[in-house]
Formats: C-alpha cells, sequence, structure tokens
C-alpha cells in the first residue's frame, strides 16, 4: 500500500471516528446524545481518531523530509559541478582543461610559453580548489563522474 493511500484512509477513518464521536440517538421522545450513555466510546473514538492523525502527520513529515534531502543532495551536486569554474582563474582553467586532454607538465608548460615550476603551481591550485589529490580524481571531478 502506497503512503499515499495510507493517508486518504487514515484521514477518512479519522473522520469517520469524529462523526461517530459526537452521534446521537433517540430513545423514544427523548434526544440522547451518544456520550452521554456510554461516554468511554466517543472518548475511544476521538484516541483512536488523535492516533490515526498523528500517524498520518508522521508520515507526511517522513515524505517532506526525503523530498528536502534529496532535492539538498540534488543542489549540492550541481553546485559541486558549476562552482570549480567561477573559483579557478582563467589560467588554472586552460591547465585544467589541458591536463584533460592527457598532457604532461612539461607539454603544458610549452603549449602555455609557461615554465614548468608556474605550471606545478597552477596544478596545485587547482588541486586545492577541486580538492582532489592527482590528475585522475580532478579530471574526474570536471567530468561529473
Amino acid at each position: 500500500m502506497t503512503a499515499k493511500r495510507k493517508q486518504e484512509l487514515l484521514i477518512a477513518l479519522s473522520i469517520l471516528l469524529t462523526l461517530c464521536s459526537i452521534g446521537f440517538s433517540f430513545e423514544g421522545t427523548n434526544f440522547i446524545w451518544f456520550w452521554q450513555k456510554y461516554p468511554i466510546i466517543p472518548i475511544l473514538f476521538l484516541l483512536f481518531a488523535f492516533f490515526a492523525v498523528r500517524y498520518w502527520l508522521k508520515l507526511e513529515i517522513e515524505k517532506q523530509r526525503y523530498q528536502i534531502l534529496s532535492e539538498y543532495k540534488r543542489n549540492s551536486e550541481e553546485k559541486v559541478q558549476a562552482d570549480f569554474k567561477y573559483l579557478l582563474s582563467t589560467r588554472e582553467i586552460e591547465v585544467l582543461e589541458l591536463i584533460n586532454s592527457g598532457l604532461s607538465n612539461k607539454e603544458i608548460a610549452a603549449k602555455l610559453f609557461i615554465s614548468l615550476s608556474t605550471v606545478k603551481t597552477h596544478i596545485n591550485n587547482i588541486y586545492k580548489i577541486l580538492e582532489v589529490k592527482n590528475r585522475r580524481e580532478a579530471i574526474e571531478k570536471i567530468n561529473g563522474k
């Protein structure tokens, strides 16, 4: 049984029990409220209705919690992938793209006309920003794997 179906049944049962608890009857010509003759029965009905509504609210809270958590996870994953490009400098993005294409540090230095130590500095900065330890992790992170 789905959570939505359970909720619908609990609401219907709660309404029924509430209506039963305020019911009345006729004894001859006298009008008697149900609770006047048997006071424990409506109290039990209301108690049962209370717990049914409480259970329904628990299901609703769990559903909302699940939706919020899944939305948070989705947003945090998108944010990680989108934010690093804003944190990297233009040169660091160029170095990262060359790393992604499989070039070595010497080849990157030659291609960008910068020294090998500058390439290494850029790579270290990239690792810190992306929170990775090596080229493989950096490539996986930028490609969303």
